[in-house]
């Protein structure tokens, strides 16, 4: 049988975001998924890298039986675009799904005749029953034995099939099927590092922070792949560069030393980055220079903020002085650290200037200031829904306020986009840091170097506009909802700081 699995691509063409200049990650829920039908014609569009007309052609010379995509909040609405752009080519000789964390979290944003199935939860097994149906050419009806999936019905309402139990060892699943992505492959990267492999080693997180909605989506478990199979993964891949997809990689000690372990033992050779909090970093010094000798160069961690308030407002279970200890050790280990802080919509003049200065303090290497963001599937979205100024997924991406802010929102995006220029200390001392300990890494980075500093270049003038942002919410949001009343009548004793160019 013919499949096509497609990457959708974001909803504006150069808009900025992470995958701009940060992170351009390989579509590994595809891979996964797609290693599950070895016995099938599978192929794999990343429309993040192809031109628009690109999915037309495909789908008219291909004629896919099925076609299937994935979706995070703000990938929503052109992931259902490629599906009815499916159903516009091929009709219902085409079936269609959907799944990742928003189909899973929120189902009824994928509520729509293009969509034939919902895929519930992990993919690989009730991927690889459906095309094993498909393929028989079995019924419809006869779906609803597949368990994971909600299916729509001929009177456009959808059945939820028995829920599917996640698998329990990941080392029973294939490895994810790269080959079908070998000609975006140079185009992957984290910052500096590319081309870049990804790996997941683990899933789920054992925290249950109100902004997260990776432990829901794993129903509070987390499993791992034994450290043979990681380096098994690791020597698999020819690039130079690998990141751990975890969402939180440095939480089991044991593996951590056996994984040490392997790639001493075997002599692998790579640099590698990964995502993992800063308790664990701040009370595991000898343990993150023994990972930092079997080649971790880089991590990603939520500081989120300096106020121990706000921390614990937000089921962080971490503290201000994890952080500065957390900071001062990858500098002092030649770690690259890049660290997510949270501007709220209640912040003051003086609460930015805080934050700010908290970061050069830090000396972070790479500040990604985000703001906060009640991401539909997570605890903080149920508590304020109430509130929020657009249910529009295009702005739930952590560069836009869904709530009403304190400050005018016009002097709120001011600040907020002063972040780059106001860190810039900070991008000093953890970068020098790096440099001096590890002048091999950048070396080796160099072509990344220079492919960073280009994009940062070119999208510098986007991020650092108020502009930006407020010409983002014209048509969404109404203007007079768009601050809190306090703000509202300050705005109104003020020049008009709703007005946008």
């Amino acid at each position: 049988m013919k499949i096509l699995l497609v990457q959708p691509s974001p909803f504006e063409p150069g808009r900025i975001g992470l995958e701009n200049t940060i992170w351009f990650c390989e579509p590994v829920a595809l891979t996964s998924i797609a290693a599950m039908v070895p016995e099938h014609e599978v192929r794999i569009l990343d429309m993040r890298l192809e031109t628009e007309v690109t999915l037309n052609r495909v789908l008219a010379e291909f004629r896919p039986a099925l076609v299937g995509t994935t979706s995070m909040t703000t990938d929503c609405y052109q992931a259902k675009a490629v599906l009815q752009t499916a159903k516009d080519t091929l009709g219902d000789k085409c079936f269609t799904i959907v799944g990742g964390h928003h189909p899973t979290l929120m189902p009824e944003d994928f509520f729509d005749p293009c969509v034939d199935a919902l895929c519930v939860g992990e993919g690989e097994e009730t991927f690889r029953e459906l095309v094993s149906a498909l393929a028989q050419q079995r019924s419809r009806g006869e779906l609803d034995e597949i368990a994971g999936l909600l299916l729509r019905r001929a009177d456009g309402s959808y059945h939820r099939t028995a829920k599917r139990a996640q698998i329990r060892a990941l080392d029973t699943l294939p490895a994810p099927a790269r080959h079908l992505i070998d000609r975006y492959r140079a185009e992957y990267f984290f910052t500096v590092a590319g081309p870049m492999a990804s790996i997941a080693t683990s899933r789920g997180c054992s925290f249950d922070c109100n902004f997260c909605a990776i432990w829901e989506f794993y129903e509070r478990k987390t499993r791992f792949l034994s450290a043979k199979v990681v380096v098994d993964r690791m020597e698999a891949v020819s690039e130079k560069f690998v990141f751990f997809l975890d969402d939180n990689f440095l939480t089991n000690k044991h593996r951590l030393e056996a994984l040490c372990d392997e790639i001493e033992r075997r002599g692998v050779k790579k640099w590698w980055g990964t995502q993992g909090r800063a308790d664990f970093i701040a009370n595991n010094p000898e343990l993150m220079k023994r990972l930092r000798d079997a080649g971790l160069v880089m991590v990603l961690s939520g500081y989120e903020s300096n106020d121990e308030d706000a921390l614990a407002a937000l089921l962080k279970r971490s503290t201000a002085d994890h952080n500065r200890r957390a900071a001062a050790l990858l500098r002092e280990l030649g770690i690259f650290s890049t660290g997510i802080f949270m501007v709220r919509q209640d912040f003051s003049e003086e609460d930015f200037d805080t934050l700010y200065a908290h970061i050069n303090d830090l000396g972070i290497a790479l500040p990604l200031v985000a703001i906060l963001t009640p991401l539909p599937g997570t605890q903080l979205y149920r508590a304020r829904r109430h509130e929020l100024l657009t249910e529009d997924r295009r702005l739930f991406d952590l560069l836009h306020s869904v709530l009403p802010t304190k400050l005018p929102r016009r002097r709120f995006y001011e600040r907020f986009a002063e972040a780059n220029r106001a860190t810039w200390e900070s991008w000093k001392k953890g970068n020098g840091a790096v440099l001096k300990k590890r002048p091999e890494f950048f070396k080796d980075a160099l072509p990344g170097i220079v492919r960073f500093v280009t994009r940062a270049h070119q999208y510098r003038p986007i991020l650092e506009s108020a502009e930006t942002h407020l010409r983002d919410e014209v048509g969404i949001i109404d203007p007079e909802a768009r601050m809190s009343p306090a703000a509202n009548e300050d705005a109104k004793r003020r020049l008009p700081v709703l007005e946008v160019a």
